[in-house]
C-alpha cells in the first residue's frame, strides 16, 4: 500500500547536506508547525527540487511519512515565493537565521502553526521591501511570537495599581508586565523604562491584528529601548543564548549606535 501523502505550506528555516546531493530542510508550515523533510538529490542544480528547498525558500510541498517517523519524505514542491532581496545584506540574512533558531526553539511540531508562519513571511516581506529596519523586524518579531506561543505579557496597566494611562511606565523582562515609577520597588531590577511610544509598540506587537501590527514606526532612543525589552523578554522565555543571535549582535550594533543619536521619533 502507497504510502499517504500530504499537502503543506511553509518557509525553509534550515538545510542540512546529507551524503552527495540529498539534504535535510527544517520547514515552518502552516498545517504541522515545525517539521523536518528529506529531499533526495536536492542539492543538484538540476534536480527537480533544488530551488523549492532552498533557504527562506517559500514552497508547497508534497509529503509523506518515511521510517523514520520524525522525517517526511518530499514527494513534490512548487515554489510560491522567494525572497531575493533577503540577501542584499549580512544583516538581513543574520536576523532571518536567529528568526528560524528561534521559531525552531518554541514551535511544536505537528501543531497548526498559520499564525506564526505568516508572522514570520510577513516580517520577512518587511524587511526585504526596506518597509522596516532591522531592528524594528527584530522587535516585533520576537514580542509578537513570545505572544502567540503562550507568553503574552500584560501591558493593559500597571500591575500594581491598574493605571492605564500613564505617561511613562517601565516593563519588567522578567515577569512580563507594566509598573508605574510610583508603584516600583527596590526588587524591581529588571525593568526597562517605557515611554509612551515604546508602550503603544508593545502593546501593537503583543495585541493588535497582524495586519495592523506593521503599520507602526519607530526611531531613535525609544527603538533601541524597544530592542532591548524585546530580546530580554524573548530569552527570559526560551534560553539564555542562541549561536544566530550571537553573530548577529555585533552586526547590529552600528544600527544601535546610529539609534542613540537619533531625536526620538515615535509613531
Amino acid at each position: 500500500m502507497a504510502n499517504q501523502t500530504k499537502t503543506v505550506n511553509g518557509i525553509v528555516l534550515k538545510e542540512i547536506q546529507l551524503k552527495e546531493s540529498d539534504k535535510v530542510i527544517t520547514v515552518l508550515t502552516k498545517e504541522l508547525g515545525v517539521i523536518s523533510i528529506y529531499a533526495k538529490g536536492a542539492m543538484r542544480l538540476k534536480n527537480k527540487f533544488h530551488s523549492s528547498t532552498g533557504l527562506f525558500t517559500y514552497s508547497e510541498f508534497v509529503i509523506y511519512e518515511g521510517r523514520d517517523d520524525k522525517m517526511y519524505q518530499l514527494n513534490e514542491a512548487v515554489v510560491k515565493k522567494v525572497f531575493y532581496n533577503l540577501s542584499s545584506s549580512v544583516e538581513n540574512i543574520a536576523l532571518a537565521m536567529y528568526m528560524s533558531e528561534l521559531v525552531c526553539e518554541v514551535v511544536v511540531p505537528n501543531e497548526v502553526s498559520n499564525d506564526i508562519l505568516r508572522l514570520f513571511l510577513n516580517c520577512i516581506y518587511m524587511l526585504c521591501e526596506n518597509k522596516w529596519s532591522v531592528l524594528m523586524t527584530k522587535a516585533a518579531f520576537e514580542m509578537r511570537l513570545m505572544s502567540d506561543v503562550g507568553f503574552r505579557p500584560n501591558l493593559i496597566g500597571c500591575k500594581r495599581c491598574i493605571e492605564y494611562d500613564k505617561e511613562l511606565f517601565l516593563f519588567d523582562t522578567e515577569g512580563g508586565y507594566l509598573i508605574c515609577p510610583d508603584c516600583k520597588q527596590p526588587y524591581d531590577v529588571n525593568c526597562i523604562i517605557c515611554e509612551p511610544s515604546v508602550t503603544l509598540a508593545l502593546r501593537y506587537f503583543a495585541l493588535a491584528d497582524l495586519e495592523q501590527m506593521f503599520s507602526f514606526k519607530l526611531s531613535g532612543l525609544s527603538l533601541v529601548r524597544l530592542v532591548q525589552i524585546c530580546e530580554r523578554y524573548a530569552l527570559s522565555h526560551t534560553k539564555e543564548t542562541y549561536k544566530t543571535l550571537d553573530f548577529l549582535k555585533p552586526l547590529i550594533k552600528p544600527l544601535i549606535d546610529t539609534e542613540c543619536k537619533k531625536l526620538n521619533k515615535g509613531k
